[in-house]
């Protein structure tokens, strides 16, 4: 039986070879094109980018990335321990509601706490980069987290035990033992913020900070140069592609799940007075992330209603939110498709396998700006050589965009489908293959029903980034199409705030309900990796 499977590992026919290197091709195009962009740069531009904005621009989007990093290592941490160590009361539903912040854009709770602050520290006080910084921390720090939480219970309890051998208690424990153990899942959960705040426009425009993924945006609107879009993009590019490689090599595989140990650690029972606190402390964080936005934006909706502004010139709410909820779920098929079909035909073609797999996960890397110039160079160059039928135009139409976030956010899918099959024994595809079942109806049998909640998991994930989507969407979205995040992008841009609300809440209610499937799924053993 060992004898035989690596010829089952490997031995692929030739067709299968043709579809993960096409698959492959045709989702890594558009970081491609613009990679090779910079072979052939505009001096003209760089040089007066230099003399003016870039300097700038490099500085805010260093800072900022530094303080909202270095804010959701500090929130998602002490909250993932303070709900992993200790007993008090609610402490499931508590949980729960502390990963609720995922659901909310950043420009979202954005532009709420710009008006909420904009009394008492002016309208000139309240755009600064370190309220920027704040409003995206409490609608990021919830990856952070995610992975610390999936650490410290996996830890078990005998790293606490020796710890306790020691002499060490709970606080000392933490920063000894624990911290140091989770490293590579804070390395993991950093990395997924750090790639969305390379990636947002609509919270640091409001803010009025000038990062480079805002600056190709401008470039891109206000001189429709998409070569020079494309060069500048470059820049995000190399940072994304040098935090990849550090964070890989710091966080050694790391995932988050919520399968049993084998020895479980239980709670620690404090006084009444110490549970109240981090009940309370807790509870704090959920107003600021999530109940004043949520109250906010209702009081804001209601307005819109008796005021009759609650819809566009493009129509009404279930306008907007159906061609939203179209998008989601087109995109979430393609990558749901195309995640499972990578990940089988990676598994059974060795390192070569797994490098292309790679390759076809590196859009989630790259911030949204850049696979949109990406993608739009592409589809050009489908559009030009002729390989669609005559009267098809991919640039501006419904499947260009698909296919643009579908590239974007294909490493979701991809990561947790390869997680869930993970937990196949090669040892059961083996006997199946050796009982004469082909590769298609082992994969549908035996692979694909074991990765079941991570598959949900996943969807569910993609679900909530899809909602809150923004750059990708504005930029390639066909003319007439408007989801909720362009809406409230058009009526945030004019301060507009009531009109902004209305959609506003139904993103955040779809992706509650996004968010507290990924937890189930994650409570049942799904895992996913970054």
């Amino acid at each position: 039986m060992t004898a035989t499977l690596p010829s089952f590992a490997t031995r692929r026919s030739l067709p299968g070879w043709v579809s993960i290197v096409a698959l492959t091709a045709l989702v890594a195009s558009p970081v491609i094109v613009v990679v090779s962009s910079i072979l052939d740069p505009t001096e003209s531009m760089w040089s007066e980018l230099w003399a003016t904005r870039l300097p700038g621009m490099i500085r805010d989007t260093i800072t900022l990335a530094l303080a909202v990093v270095g804010g959701s290592l500090v929130l998602g941490t002490g909250l993932a321990w303070l709900v992993t160590a200790y007993e008090f009361p609610a402490r499931r539903v508590i949980t729960w509601l502390l990963v609720t912040p995922l659901a909310v854009p950043g420009y979202v709770a954005g532009f709420v706490w710009l008006d909420t602050l904009s009394g008492p520290l002016g309208a000139r006080g309240v755009r600064s980069i370190w309220l920027c910084a704040a409003a995206l921390v409490i609608t990021l720090y919830p990856y952070v987290f995610l992975f610390a939480r999936a650490s410290f219970k996996a830890q078990g309890a005998d790293a606490r035990d020796a710890a306790r051998t020691l002499g060490v208690g709970p606080t000392r424990a933490f920063f000894r033992v624990a911290l140091p153990m989770a490293r590579p899942a804070l390395a993991a959960g950093s990395a997924l913020v750090l790639m969305e705040v390379l990636t947002d426009i609509g919270t640091v425009r409001l803010f009025n900070v000038s990062t480079v993924a805002d600056g190709v945006m401008r470039v891109w609107f206000g001189t429709g140069d998409r070569g020079a879009a494309a060069e500048l993009a470059c820049l995000l590019v190399v940072s994304a592609a040098t935090l990849i490689a550090l964070e890989r090599g710091l966080r050694r595989g790391a995932r988050f799940s919520t399968r049993p140990t084998e020895n479980p650690t239980s709670p620690i029972t404090l006084s009444p007075g110490s549970r109240f606190g981090i009940l309370a402390a807790c509870i704090a964080v959920i107003i600021v992330a999530v109940a004043l936005p949520i109250v906010r934006l209702t009081n804001w909706a209601l307005d819109a209603r008796r005021s009759g502004t609650d819809r566009t010139v493009a129509g009404g709410v279930w306008h907007h939110t159906s061609s939203s909820l179209v998008l989601v779920v087109a995109t979430c098929l393609t990558c749901m498709v195309g995640g499972i079909t990578i990940a089988l035909l990676a598994r059974r073609r060795g390192s070569l396998g797994r490098l292309l797999s790679r390759l076809a996960s590196l859009g989630y890397a790259m911030p949204g700006p850049v696979v949109a110039v990406g993608a739009l160079i592409t589809l050009a160059a489908f559009d030009r050589t002729g390989f669609v039928p005559n009267g098809v135009v991919l640039i501006g139409s419904f499947a260009g965009l698909v296919f643009a976030l579908s590239t974007r956010f294909m490493a979701v899918a991809f990561q947790g489908i390869d997680a869930g099959l993970d937990r196949v024994a090669p040892s059961a595809v083996a006997s199946a293959r050796m009982l004469g079942a082909r590769a298609s109806r082992v994969a549908w049998s035996v692979e694909l029903p074991a990765a079941r909640t991570s598959i949900i998991a996943a969807t569910a994930l993609l679900t909530v980034d899809l909602m809150k989507e923004l750059p990708i969407t504005l930029l390639l979205r066909p003319f007439g199409f408007d989801s909720l995040s362009v809406w409230v992008w058009q009526a945030t841009s004019e301060s507009l705030w009531e009109q902004a609300a209305v959609p506003s809440l139904v993103m955040v209610a779809v992706g509650m309900l996004a968010v507290g499937a990924l937890l189930a799924a994650l409570d049942r053993g799904a895992e996913v990796t970054s």
